[in-house]
């Protein structure tokens, strides 16, 4: 005999008020045929799990693959149901298959498309249940889901260009550190004897340097210390989001705000403007979009624009009062407004903010690195200059 689950229902007794609580079945048709045999109609039956599942370790490529996936298979004709069993049976993760089966019972219990993807894809991803609603309204729901992959994906390109222009600056800064430390604790110490027995005075490069080494194997467990503690401080303020006003002003005011605010605002134009070519409604879409921007300056900044449109003023004039909001971007809404466009121009318009963004720090990355190793190098060589210079007039001094 099968075991029992509990099932949570939501379902319609015989006098037309809603009823909600708990069943035990093997399964969700069972459950079904329960409540029925009860009096009820029920509304959406799913597993009273369902609801504490985890589905947040859903990681952003598979979210996108997913979601392509499934709207190609929508497009070939099969039915929601059967497109997320096959989704499902050919994932590798157990994160994606979880998904998958929550979204199969809860579908299949009867709960709208919207609130079903919303509950799989978690908050972080609210944009998916607003685009999945507005395919649904529009009768293109594969086209919606394609779109929202679309848009996960370019994020993910979007992260995976910046770690790969920072990577190579940090890697040379880190290389040159490491070689700092090898010197000062491993090359220098093996020359203290011979200092020591010069008898004199070191010559100045050499004599600060052994210094240094010396401060820095007598005190560094304190200096590593003191670091451990400055970096947990760090983190803490962070946390308890001490530093994000001011490093907030410092991105959007500061002497790389055009930059940060292309990135920000382009990608806020991208969402928008998928969910509007989705035939979502400018309310709920600007809702959304403004939800999913990461900086709260930028965020607080863009809620007066829906206040803006629901008093009857275009989008464009709300978007011109935005500081900091690329002009570009504004101007190809205003075209966009008068095409009938609009979720077109504002795509378009934050792809080539996000596009040019990221040749600005491209070019940076492209200069940080060699410059970085043009400093470091002439700084790692005077090092080794002063160092082989005074060991070179100690011994010309004894030869004397």
């Amino acid at each position: 005999m099968a075991s029992e689950t509990a099932f949570r229902y939501l379902a319609i007794d015989a006098s037309g008020r809603q009823r909600q609580g708990v069943v035990a079945a093997a399964s969700d048709a069972e459950a079904f045929m329960l409540l029925r045999a009860d009096g009820l109609s029920p509304l959406s039956i799913r597993p009273a799990a369902s609801r504490q599942a985890k589905t947040g370790e859903l990681r952003n490529r598979e979210a996108a693959d997913l979601l392509s996936n499934l709207a190609e298979l929508l497009t070939a004709g099969a039915d929601i149901r059967t497109a997320l069993s096959i989704l499902g049976s050919r994932a590798e993760r157990s994160a994606v298959q979880s998904v998958c089966q929550a979204l199969a019972r809860d579908i299949g219990g009867g709960e709208a498309l919207d609130v079903a993807f919303g509950r799989s894809f978690g908050r972080n991803r609210a944009l998916v249940a607003a685009l999945v609603a507005a395919g649904e309204a529009s009768g293109d729901l594969p086209g919606s889901l394609r779109r929202t992959a679309q848009m996960i994906d370019a994020r993910l390109k979007l992260v995976e260009q910046l770690v790969s222009i920072l990577a190579y600056p940090g890697f040379v800064l880190l290389s040159g550190v490491a070689a700092l430390l090898v010197i000062l604790l491993v090359i220098i110490p093996t020359l203290a004897p011979l200092v020591a027995d010069f008898g004199g005075d070191p010559p100045l490069a050499l004599g600060l340097m052994i210094k240094a080494s010396d401060g820095l194997r007598a005190y560094g467990v304190w200096l590593l210390a003191a670091l451990g503690l400055g970096l947990f401080s760090l983190v803490t303020a962070i946390r308890l989001r001490w530093l994000t006003a001011p490093f907030e002003r410092l991105l959007l005011g500061g002497p790389i705000k055009k930059t940060f605010s292309a990135v920000i605002y382009g990608g806020f134009s991208v969402a928008l403007g998928t969910m509007l070519s989705a035939g979502a409604p400018m309310n709920e879409a600007l809702r959304l979009a403004t939800r999913a921007v990461g900086l709260g300056l930028a965020r607080s900044r863009l809620e007066t624009v829906g206040v803006k449109v629901r008093q009857g003023e275009s989008l464009s004039t709300a978007l011109s009062q935005v500081p900091g909001f690329p002009s570009a971007i504004v101007r190809l809404a205003t075209v966009g407004e008068a095409s009938s466009t609009l979720g077109q121009m504002l795509v378009r318009g934050g792809t080539l903010e996000e596009d040019g963004a990221l040749r600005r720090i491209r070019t940076v990355g492209q200069v940080a690195g060699p410059a970085l190793i043009v400093a470091l190098g002439m700084f790692l060589g005077l090092l080794m200059a002063g160092l082989l210079s005074g060991i070179s007039q100690m011994g010309q001094v004894n030869l004397n």
